[in-house]
C-alpha cells in the first residue's frame, strides 16, 4: 500500500471512530472500527519525518493545525468552544514529530541524552493531556526505533498500545497488517488530506449532533 492509500484509511477509520463517539455512543462496533487510525497515522508521521525537506515547515504546519482544530475538537466531544480536558489528536503528532526530531539530534553524541528526551516530551503529552497520551508518543517512537525492521515496529507499537489497558484499544493491533503492507511509495497526492478533514468532519459533526439531538 502507498502512503497516500494509509492516509486514506486512517482517515476513513478515524471518521467512523468520531461518528461512534459524537453521534452514536451505543454502537461501540464503530468505536472499534476507529481504533486502527491512531496507528496508521503514527506511522505516517514517523515516515513523513525521514521524508520531509524541511522540518522545520512540518512542524510549523503540525503546531498551526493543532490550534486550528482544538476548537472543533472541543465542540465536537465537549461541547464547549474550548475545554482543556483533552487536548486533539495533532497536538501529540506534533509532539510526536519533536521527539524524533530531538532523538536524531542527540543519540549520535549520547544514545541516554536522546532517550531522556524523549521521555520528557512523554511527560509534556501527559502535562497537556492529548489525545492517546504518552502511549501516542511511544507509539511514534517503536515504529522509529524500529523502521528499518517492520515486523519489529509492528510489535513494539502494539505491546505500547495494549499497554493503554483500554478493552477494545487492544483492536489497534488490526492496524498493524496494513502498515505492513506499505510499499514505501507517495501515491497520489493527499498531502492537505488529514489537516483539513480533521477539523472539517469535527464540525460538521458538532451541527449535526446539534440539529439531531
Amino acid at each position: 500500500m502507498s502512503n497516500s492509500s494509509l492516509k486514506l484509511i486512517a482517515c476513513l477509520t478515524m471518521l467512523i471512530d468520531h461518528i461512534g463517539a459524537i453521534l452514536y455512543p451505543d454502537i461501540s462496533f464503530l468505536r472499534m472500527i476507529g481504533r486502527l487510525s491512531f496507528p496508521i497515522f503514527a506511522f505516517l508521521i514517523v515516515e513523513g519525518f525521514h521524508h520531509t525537506q524541511n522540518i522545520k515547515k512540518y512542524s510549523i504546519r503540525l503546531a498551526i493545525f493543532a490550534l486550528v482544530s482544538e476548537v472543533p475538537y472541543d465542540l465536537a466531544f465537549r461541547g464547549n468552544v474550548l475545554d482543556f480536558y483533552r487536548q486533539n489528536i495533532f497536538f501529540t503528532l506534533f509532539l510526536g514529530l519533536m521527539c524524533l526530531w530531538l532523538y536524531k539530534r542527540y543519540k549520535t553524541n549520547n544514545q541516554v541524552v536522546g532517550l531522556l528526551a524523549v521521555c520528557i516530551i512523554g511527560i509534556i503529552s501527559v502535562l497537556l493531556k492529548t489525545d492517546y497520551s504518552i502511549y501516542g508518543i511511544g507509539m511514534i517512537f517503536a515504529f522509529d526505533f524500529f523502521r528499518d525492521r517492520r515486523i519489529l515496529a509492528c510489535g513494539a507499537a502494539s505491546v505500547v498500545n495494549f499497554m493503554m489497558g483500554s478493552g477494545i484499544q487492544g483492536l489497534a493491533i488490526l492496524a498493524m497488517p496494513i502498515i505492513f503492507a506499505y510499499n514505501g511509495k507517495k501515491g497520489i497526492n493527499l498531502k492537505y488530506l488529514f489537516y483539513g478533514f480533521y477539523p472539517v468532519h469535527l464540525i460538521i459533526l458538532y451541527i449535526l449532533r446539534m440539529i439531531w439531538y
